[in-house]
């Protein structure tokens, strides 16, 4: 594989009138032998969860942590393979859960906020969702509680990685939920692909398909993406990046969105 991993958050429009910081959050691994990592958070952003943006940095660095962590136990990508498609949902989600409640914990009380206050509500706070990805030689791990897009973009095909379980309105599925990890989703998915073709993954915080009015204007946009990286190179969708996001944010939804790529050619 000849994988670059970028991205962009952008601050959405709504969130500029007054003045509020972008709450999403991504991160990555690009330098471990045989693992590519994305990971992207939305924090909410309400009334309610005031720290939000720090809820959803939390988020992509334990996703980050535990996975990195989990594929090094493994003697080999069979193994892990296994794991995940027995525990994807379940034990590694739990972990996913536990580790991030133990990290916001852990911000508040080194912020000298209000300890005085049940676990439930400080968590709230801090509340975000959680998308990420994990590309190995073999396969491909998807992993997601609340919304949020993973999509599957080459010559002939535009597909979610994951079918997300969406809420109806503004309500999402959140990791500041008690249990949490009940409310994740994960595939393992083989890579039937030539990793000689050119091929990307597109992570998308809900502010980038909420800027559409159909979900075939959605994937027409991750296609126009892949094509620009294909005729035009990484190197100038990277640098367009930021602005490109923050027009789609004043013409859409207004909301913040964040895009991730992970890009083979």
């Amino acid at each position: 594989m000849s994988m670059t991993i970028f991205g962009h958050s952008a601050q959405g429009a709504s969130h500029g009138r007054i003045e509020k910081k972008c709450q999403d959050s991504w991160d990555k691994i690009d330098y471990e032998p045989g693992l590519f990592i994305a990971t992207v958070a939305d924090g909410h952003g309400s009334d309610k969860s005031v720290y939000s943006d720090e809820g959803s940095w939390a988020a992509t660095t334990v996703f980050k942590k535990v996975l990195r962590a989990h594929y090094k136990n493994f003697n080999d990508e069979y193994a892990f393979e296994t794991f995940l498609v027995r525990e994807g949902d379940g034990k590694f989600a739990q972990i996913i859960d536990r580790e991030w409640k133990r990290s916001i914990m852990d911000v508040h009380k080194t912020a000298k906020r209000d300890m005085n206050i049940p676990p439930e509500e400080i968590y709230r706070l801090y509340g975000s969702t959680l998308i990420g990805i994990a590309i190995l030689n073999e396969f491909v791990f998807a992993f997601q509680i609340g919304d949020g897009d993973i999509t599957y973009v080459d010559e002939n095909t535009v597909e979610a990685l994951i079918e997300a379980d969406k809420l109806l309105g503004v309500e999402t599925h959140s990791l500041c939920k008690i249990d949490a990890w009940k409310r994740a989703i994960s595939v393992v998915k083989h890579k039937d692909i030539d990793d000689n073709k050119p091929y990307m993954y597109m992570l998308t915080t809900d502010g980038f398909a909420n800027s559409y009015s159909t979900q075939d204007m959605f994937y027409q946009t991750c296609k126009e993406y892949y094509e620009l990286m294909r005729q035009h190179g990484v190197k100038a969708v990277r640098n367009n990046l930021g602005k490109w996001l923050t027009e789609t944010s004043y013409e859409g939804c207004g909301d913040d969105i964040t895009a991730v790529f992970a890009y083979n050619e």
